[in-house]
């Protein structure tokens, strides 16, 4: 009776001793999160290595680590790393989408393909990983298809920009400027002080000659960065073909380097472009 106790009692003891080891483990990786949010890799990266010293085969810690390699450009070990932590847990959805980041990145878009694909079966109503698949369509040329995922990731959330502004896109490489103009514009509602929205917005009047509109754009562009060489260049196209060449000529040299006149009059100019 006595001798069953003790081994009972034994066993509780070795029951709450693994519960704190692995609330100390889940604390730990929480304090590796947070140092790992606020940019400070190295003190994230020790946290990391310090779980996996205790748990090898850990699959948050190896997926955040990997995570963190691709911050650092160091691409291929992120790859590995996230791979191992998929081998443990395949149906990590957020694993999933990061390798299709990693794959991307590494110029394998058929791999980032089947790997946003796999993230999206096990969360399927993440409008993010829909966006980056689209992206990666986009960058193979499937456009048709590029444009499904940016539909389907504002189905989901149709307030994102990101994608707004990814599908503006897509429809100006398909010569379907006039639809561009539209999503840029519901962009720029959603966030008057959205950049790229008015900046793409620009882009896709000048693609029909609305040279004046585009302009307009542009110069709104500007007030939100005022340091973009790309929008003053563009701007400064506009503006020649609006007639006001002296202005024109200002934002092009602002943007490119080098314009020489030879009179005021005689606009005989040359640019180097950066």
């Amino acid at each position: 009776m006595s001798r069953r106790k003790r081994i009972d009692r034994k066993n509780q003891h070795a029951s709450v001793e693994e519960q704190n080891s692995e609330g100390d483990l889940q604390q730990a990786l929480e304090q590796a999160v947070t140092q790992h949010g606020e940019g400070n890799l190295v003190e994230a990266e020790t946290a990391y290595l310090h779980i996996l010293n205790t748990i090898p085969e850990h699959p948050i810690a190896l997926h955040y680590l990997g995570v963190l390699m691709f911050q650092r450009d160091e691409h291929s070990d992120a790859k590995q790393m996230i791979e191992q932590a998929l081998s443990i847990a395949p149906d990590y959805a957020d694993a999933h989408h990061n390798l299709g980041k990693v794959l991307h990145e590494l110029g394998n878009f058929n791999g980032a393909s089947e790997s946003y694909a796999l993230a999206l079966e096990y969360d399927p109503e993440s409008a993010e990983t829909h966006n980056f698949l689209g992206l990666t369509y986009e960058a193979m040329g499937a456009l048709e298809q590029a444009i499904k995922s940016f539909e389907a990731a504002l189905t989901l959330q149709p307030d994102y920009l990101d994608a707004l502004n990814n599908l503006g896109n897509s429809l100006r490489i398909l010569k379907r400027s006039k639809e561009a103009i539209d999503v840029f514009q519901k962009a720029i509602d959603i966030d008057p002080n959205f950049f790229e929205g008015h900046h793409n917005h620009a882009n896709a009047l000048q693609d029909l000659n609305q040279l004046e509109e585009a302009a307009s754009s542009y110069r709104r562009a500007l007030e939100i960065n005022p340091d973009f060489d790309e929008t003053k260049k563009n701007l400064g196209t506009c503006l020649l073909g609006c007639g006001s060449h002296r202005e024109g000529l200002k934002y092009l040299q602002q943007s490119c380097g080098v314009i020489e006149f030879t009179n005021s009059e005689n606009l005989n100019w040359r640019l180097f472009y950066k």
